[in-house]
Parts: C-alpha cells; structure tokens; sequence
C-alpha cells in the first residue's frame, strides 16, 4: 500500500480552486491518482471542503454548478476518509487545548500521528503554532522532504 498523506480541506480546495499553492496540492493530487500516496482526511473534510465552495460562490469566484462539480469530482478521486468518533473528538479535544488550535485542526493532526505520516496544508495559522511539531508540513515543500 502507498503511504499516506493527510490532506486538510485547503488542500482539496486547490485541487479545484485556483490559488497559492495549488500547483503544491496538485502534485499531492497526481500522486494520489497515480498510486504513488494515498491522501487521506477526516470524514468531516468534505463538509470543510462544500463549506469553502459556498464561500467562493458567494463571492462570485465560482459558480454554483462549478462547487457542485468539484463536489462530484472530489468524490470520485477516492481520497481516503477517516470517520470522527467520540474517541477521536475526545483525543483531539485534548489536544486542542494544548497546542492552541481548533480541535478540526486537531483531528487533522491526531490523524498523520494515527498514520505516521504529515499534514500538508496551506494554513499559516496553523503553520505557525505547531512549528516544530513535525507532523505538519506547508504544501509548498511537498514531494522536497524526506520521507
């Protein structure tokens, strides 16, 4: 089985979406479609993923048949997703509140633990308080750091 990368909703965003970063995330993508790795995600990522869309509708980037494209489209590529029990809302509650993120984020990062691998997202935020965390790389260095 190929290894798997954790991929938060920014990331499946720009698979779609054009914006900074996403010729990053389409490599995760093609690599994806080519067996290389696996992206994987927190079941709850489609909902993030929808939620973005209706965003850009609003602000009349994208429209509605395009979000429901994507929608479609995201399904098909068969990004493995993770389901969020009360177990998994719990450890990443806990977490949350030590490291000072959103327990979404949480969830993300108890997963690449969970799969001993990497979050590739594009969130500075997020970037910026698990510096040194290990387990959450920018997209932009994807496919330059060691496996």
């Amino acid at each position: 089985m190929p290894r798997r990368v954790v991929v938060d909703a920014n990331i499946l965003v720009k698979w779609f979406v054009p914006e900074d970063y996403s010729d990053s995330a389409a490599a995760i993508l093609r690599d994806h479609l080519l067996g290389r790795v696996t992206a994987a995600a927190p079941s709850y990522a489609v909902i993030e993923f929808a939620s973005a869309l209706r965003k850009y509708v609003a602000r009349g980037l994208l429209s509605e048949g395009d979000a429901v494209s994507a929608i479609r489209l995201l399904e098909r590529v068969g990004v493995e997703y993770a389901p969020v029990t009360f177990d998994v809302v719990r450890e990443a509650l806990g977490y949350a509140l030590k490291r000072g993120v959103t327990v979404y984020d949480a969830c993300y990062v108890l997963l690449a633990k969970r799969y001993g691998t990497k979050v590739y997202t594009a969130d500075e935020k997020l970037l910026r308080r698990l510096k040194g965390e290990g387990s959450v790389e920018h997209v932009r260095n994807y496919g330059s750091e060691a496996s």
